[in-house]
């Protein structure tokens, strides 16, 4: 008796013979003749190129004028419509066609350019503008002063919600680039014309010129880093802002250890020149932390990745970078463990000096700014 393995194989295999025999005598059908000559395609209508030029410009004529009664134009684009649609030339044709295009571009350009020219800070953000430039130029963690200060700017204002900011996709944006610009300009010149005037004849020390500068600064305390850089912007004279970021520069590249050494010694010479900080009436507060604003916190959070300008690109201004702060929220956790650091090998400067000095400056009403400043 078969197994049932075998069975199956030979039912295959009779299967197999039978579809091969259906196959051998099924009859090929013939190929058709090819004839030299294509037939026409019933379903093509005739090439328009075919016919006369007088009967196409007539055709074109009557379905331009058919077009004309659905699209209303005015009586100046359809007398240009019509002399487009009677020029029989091609290439006459496609130079009417690129003149309008330019035509358009320029329209537009000077569309564009008459929003942003019309465009204005309103008075409350020019105000908080000038908030935020101040507490960035007083931020120990700056890594440049002369660099896309303004985009950092602009991308803190975002990240913190504040109002009568243009869409960032609008043209709006460059009139909103060239405030910033301005007044971080004016504001920047103010700084160096406040400490520059202490260096010629006056025996001011650091804690009362650094306390003349945190005014102007809501929530910005004067810390033990913020003494030794604006002990460092007194140090440097020559092209001032250029000079500040090269100094800057070529200490980084030492390491953070010759970073700090060196802005302890110029700490120390400022102190031997102006007088001692420790005999001021003015005391250093804490740094940047959870306790202080969230935009203050966003903009602390941006300082450190402002990009320099080479000697070559100069300072011109460049569009607002788009920094990559998603799940700010997520973030401010981390922020507030690095608002301790300076960011650029000076940790512990401010902690240090908010411990050993004990608070915020004396007299200031706004979290630490000195007595009589007015807070912006």
């Amino acid at each position: 008796m078969s197994s049932s393995k075998s069975l199956l194989q030979r039912s295959r295999d009779q299967r197999a013979r039978r579809s091969q025999q259906a196959v051998l005598e099924t009859p090929r059908p013939s190929s058709p003749s090819l004839d030299p000559t294509s037939s026409p395609n019933p379903f093509t209508a005739p090439s328009t190129l075919t016919l006369p030029l007088a009967t196409r410009t007539n055709q074109l004529r009557n379905f331009g004028e058919r077009a004309l009664k659905k699209i209303k134009l005015d009586t100046e684009s359809e007398a240009e419509f019509r002399t487009y649609i009677e020029t029989s030339n091609p290439e006459e044709r496609n130079a009417m066609q690129f003149l309008n295009t330019l035509q358009v571009k320029a329209f537009l350009s000077k569309s564009l350019q008459d929003r942003v020219t019309t465009w204005k800070s309103s008075p409350s953000l020019l105000k908080n503008i000038r908030k935020f430039v101040w507490a960035l130029l007083l931020f120990p963690n700056v890594h440049w002063y002369a660099g896309t200060n303004e985009n950092t700017i602009i991308e803190a204002m975002r990240n913190s919600n504040i109002p009568d900011l243009p869409p960032s996709d609008s043209t709006e944006c460059e009139g909103l680039a060239k405030d910033v610009a301005r007044e971080y300009s004016v504001q920047r010149s103010t700084l160096k014309k406040k400490i520059a005037d202490t260096l010629i004849g006056k025996k001011v020390d650091i804690a009362t010129l650094t306390a003349s500068l945190v005014v102007h600064s809501e929530h910005v305390n004067a810390t033990m880093g913020l003494y030794f850089r604006v002990a460092l912007i007194g140090h440097s004279t020559a092209e001032f802002w250029q000079k500040i970021d090269e100094q800057l520069a070529e200490l980084r590249n030492e390491g953070s250890e010759e970073l700090v050494s060196a802005l302890q010694i110029v700490y120390e010479d400022d102190i031997e020149a102006h007088g001692d900080p420790a005999k001021s009436e003015f005391k250093t507060g804490a740094a940047v932390s959870s306790a202080n604003p969230k935009w203050l916190r966003n903009l602390h959070a941006l300082a450190p990745l402002i990009q320099r300008f080479s000697r070559r690109q100069g300072t011109k201004r460049r569009r607002p970078a788009e920094f990559n702060l998603e799940n700010t929220e997520e973030q401010d956790g981390d922020r507030d463990q690095d608002a301790e650091k300076d960011d650029d090998g000076t940790e512990g400067i401010d902690n240090g000096g908010a411990e050993n000095d004990g608070g915020a400056v004396s007299g200031g009403e706004n979290n630490g700014a000195a007595s009589g400043g007015e807070s912006n």
